[in-house]
């Protein structure tokens, strides 16, 4: 028997989470294999707690006090998953707003070459069906150790160097050697962070052969921010889901090498540019 911990956090996305965790029970050819959700509540007030015990008392809730963000909650339901008298084989990351397919689980268990590797799943788009979410490959490393490709599936497995984390099979031995999420994080990074940590210690990062699961791409609107000044759209550069000081701070530190002052000032420097081009572009229009 396989024990399975998935660790998932949410903030007043009732729908989406009951829906989640619908599908999430749903999985087929999986009758050998135990799973435990542990779900942190971010400080929800649109009664998704409630819900969930209601429709799922199996579930270990965990109460948040609203300021966790995706990062934290996810450490704080790995925590509590750590506490409990089970021993777990695999840790499942899950975004509350990630749709499985009624296979996923087995498809990330059979996309392991080797009992210690990382697989996160492909996640696409549920009305384009094209590639929302998954892993990325290194461009060139020898310039920047932060430019990346995105990877599409092509029908077999494949190395990634890192991973989104909307849904992410971690073995426990992965555990034991490098540890849960860093919350020194929020949102932003942490999942590239984690990547990062387990390519350092040499643990291969797949990525499914197929899309296991739906989720839509967060867009920009920009009928919404053709009115923003100029200046707010470069503070938010700043916002823990953009570019935050802190993180983006701790990720160059941490694997930047010696030059990682010049890669953390240039990757502001890119990213300010692209705004002023952008707004630049909707100002014509």
């Amino acid at each position: 028997m396989i024990n399975l911990a998935v660790l998932m956090t949410c903030h007043n996305r009732r729908e989406k989470t009951i829906k989640c965790l619908k599908a999430l029970f749903d999985q087929v050819d999986i009758n050998s294999i135990r799973i435990k959700v542990f779900l942190v509540d971010d400080g929800s007030t649109d009664k998704t707690s409630e819900e969930v015990i209601n429709l799922f008392p199996e579930v270990v809730t965990i109460q948040g006090n609203g300021n966790l963000f995706w990062a934290r909650g996810v450490a704080l339901a790995w925590k509590e998953s750590l506490k409990s008298k089970e021993i777990f084989d695999y840790y499942l990351w899950l975004n509350d707003d990630t749709f499985l397919y009624n296979t996923a689980i087995k498809q990330l268990l059979d996309t392991q070459i080797d009992k210690n590797d990382i697989v996160t799943g492909s996640v696409c788009d549920p009305d384009t069906k094209l590639r929302s979410y998954g892993g990325t490959i290194f461009t060139n490393r020898f310039l920047t150790p932060f430019k990346y490709e995105i990877v599409d599936i092509n029908g077999k497995p494949q190395k990634i160097a890192t991973f989104n984390g909307n849904v992410v099979l971690i073995p426990h031995s992965v555990y034991d050697k490098i540890g849960i999420i860093d919350n020194y994080f929020e949102h932003a990074y942490a999942d590239v962070e984690y990547s990062l940590r387990a390519a350092k210690h040499d643990i291969q990062i797949l990525l499914t052969a197929k899309h296991i699961a739906e989720c839509k791409r967060d867009k920009v609107d920009h009928n919404k921010i053709i009115n923003i000044s100029l200046l707010k759209k470069i503070l938010k550069l700043f916002g823990r889901k953009e570019k935050p000081l802190k993180s983006w701070f701790r990720l160059c530190y941490k694997y930047g090498g010696i030059l990682w002052p010049i890669h953390f000032v240039i990757g502001y420097i890119k990213s300010i540019l692209k705004i002023l081009l952008e707004h630049k572009y909707l100002k014509k229009d």
